[in-house]
């Protein structure tokens, strides 16, 4: 690395570093995710909540508008992402007036879903609604997909989804997790997605967390790790390429990656800027954390929103690497403090997935 990259980024870091602190003390609502259903018409191998067919928790407008509008009395609307997702959200009869309703409070509101049940007819309904963006997950090649979204049709139903969302005049953004069996797909994925003319593509890794600690031969080893984040690199900053596209990995992932794979620098905002509201009720954080007694922090239905984002999360706000002997020797422990909460055990106080210490311990062994 050049070392005057190397000094700004560092730099970068430190100022970053800086504001986590100050977010600990005075957070900042960014993002508010709403799970509007734990239920789902996949069983995808990946999947972070385990969501099956079977569940049957719903998140009904009157509670969604509930809590939509205590946060915009309270905060500057404008400033706030409203993150729907689920399960899969498209299986919540209300999702377009819990969308309307985002939008007529002056939220900017956007939803992740799997594509498969996104007709021509919901496409419009999103636009009508005022959706700003949409993600739509897209896992590898035909026989990839199928296998990795458990279903024979999912890359079709998908592909129909993302083509009738740009019918509708939304630009959506495909979402690919990567594991064993799809990492080599990456660079005819890539050529696929310009010949469908996709704008933004989001790459992520398979997570130990949900349903993937079940999969877990499907985990990238250090030296695969070190392919995928090559790949990125090498191909957001090709010069023919068009693409917006960014690691969604949210792991802190050394100077040689940071801001070389995305378009920002290793933050868990988890608490500090992230909240979620849950499909039963519950309040926590990220809704990639394990839910447990320690990370679920209120509930919609007894407590009110704002007092217990005002007043409890104090488990996300603070310094992990404190708490852990290793991290807390670790050198890039300001930049990271314990890396991302969603793979963090608050049960032994240590992180269950450290990329970086993978990443530095593959490169002591190559020289």
């Amino acid at each position: 690395m050049v070392k005057n990259q190397y000094i700004s980024k560092r730099k970068n870091m430190h100022s970053l570093a800086e504001y986590q602190r100050k977010l600990w003390k005075n957070p900042q609502l960014a993002y508010l995710f709403l799970e509007v259903t734990d239920c789902c018409n996949l069983k995808c191998k990946h999947c972070g909540s385990g969501c099956l067919s079977t569940n049957r928790n719903y998140l009904p407008f009157e509670t969604a508008k509930k809590v939509l509008d205590e946060v915009a009395k309270e905060y500057d609307a404008s400033q706030i992402f409203i993150c729907i997702t689920g399960g899969e959200p498209l299986l919540n009869k209300e999702l377009f007036k819990i969308i309307a309703y985002s939008k007529h409070l002056n939220f900017s509101c956007g939803i992740t879903t799997n594509g498969t049940l996104l007709s021509e007819d919901v496409g419009e309904q999103f636009k009508k609604a005022g959706l700003d963006t949409i993600s739509i997950s897209l896992d590898g090649l035909e026989e990839t997909h199928n296998n990795f979204r458990c279903s024979p049709n999912a890359f079709q139903q998908a592909l129909t989804g993302i083509r009738n969302a740009k019918k509708a005049g939304l630009y959506p953004e495909v979402v690919t997790v990567v594991h064993k069996n799809n990492l080599k797909e990456l660079d005819i994925l890539y050529e696929f997605l310009c010949d469908e003319k996709i704008e933004s593509w989001k790459i992520a890794n398979i997570e130990p967390i949900g349903r993937a600690k079940e999969n877990s031969s499907m985990f990238l080893d250090a030296h695969e790790y070190k392919m995928l984040l090559d790949f990125v690199k090498r191909t957001r900053f090709h010069p023919n390429n068009k693409m917006e596209i960014n690691l969604g990995c949210s792991h802190y992932l050394g100077m040689q990656y940071e801001y070389m794979v995305r378009d920002f620098y290793f933050q868990c905002g988890a608490g500090t800027k992230i909240a979620s509201v849950m499909a039963n009720g519950d309040i926590g954080a990220c809704l990639d954390i394990e839910r447990s007694e320690l990370t679920i922090q209120g509930n919609i239905y007894k407590d009110s929103f704002v007092d217990v984002w005002k007043k409890r999360f104090e488990i996300f706000r603070q310094d992990k690497a404190e708490l852990n002997p290793q991290c807390k020797q670790c050198s890039e422990r300001e930049f990271c403090t314990g890396d991302s909460t969603h793979t963090w055990s608050f049960q032994n106080n240590e992180p269950n997935y450290c990329v970086f210490k993978m990443l530095e311990d593959h490169h002591g062994q190559d020289k």
